[in-house]
């Protein structure tokens, strides 16, 4: 089943896989895409992307189709164990969205929930894709899922170059990391 993106952000889909996704994809309720920021548009790439949360029940379906993007980017960012992703998402601790633009899956990313001092925050561990201005428009829709979890905060595992894409995010933490050498 599938609710609209407008009036609720977890949207569940049924599969990943182009062929599957386009039949699938027919069943949900009409195309939902994100207004592009004029700073994001691109020429004949710009094409707006749906976000689609994965019904942790159906998983298993997706995840064989976009695992690639996520550890793509979890290899580039060096901050977490690909393996516990996959655990978390198959386990359906953490949830897996994609970017979706009616030919193909653009990204993928997954977000988990976690409490700190009272706080809940929205977390997103993983994130990869390409032609990313078509979905980076979406974190709005991540947002708004994170909102209605009643979050305190959204925060991103990444690598430094989100800060330019993300003006708004801001720096709370830093990580320190000092390689060692094998004796």
């Amino acid at each position: 089943m599938s609710r609209s993106v407008d009036a609720d952000p977890f949207v569940p889909a049924h599969s990943a896989s182009k062929t599957r996704v386009n039949a699938l994809m027919a069943r949900t309720q009409g195309p939902r895409s994100a207004a592009l920021d004029p700073r994001f548009r691109g020429g004949e790439r710009s094409r707006c992307c749906q976000l689609i949360c994965v019904d942790p029940a159906q998983v298993h379906e997706f995840w064989p189709h976009v695992a690639s993007l996520i550890k793509a980017a979890m290899e580039k960012g060096r901050l977490s164990s690909f393996t516990d992703v996959e655990h978390a998402v198959r386990n359906g601790r953490a949830l897996l969205w994609l970017a979706w633009n009616g030919e193909t899956v653009k990204a993928a990313a997954v977000t988990e929930l976690g409490n700190a001092n009272g706080e809940t925050f929205c977390t997103i561990v993983a994130c990869g894709g390409h032609d990313r201005a078509q979905w980076l428009p979406l974190i709005a829709r991540l947002e708004a899922y994170g909102r209605a979890q009643g979050c305190a905060a959204m925060r991103i595992y990444g690598r430094r170059g989100w800060r330019k894409l993300l003006p708004e995010y801001r720096t709370t933490r830093v990580l320190l990391e000092k390689t060692l050498a094998r004796k």
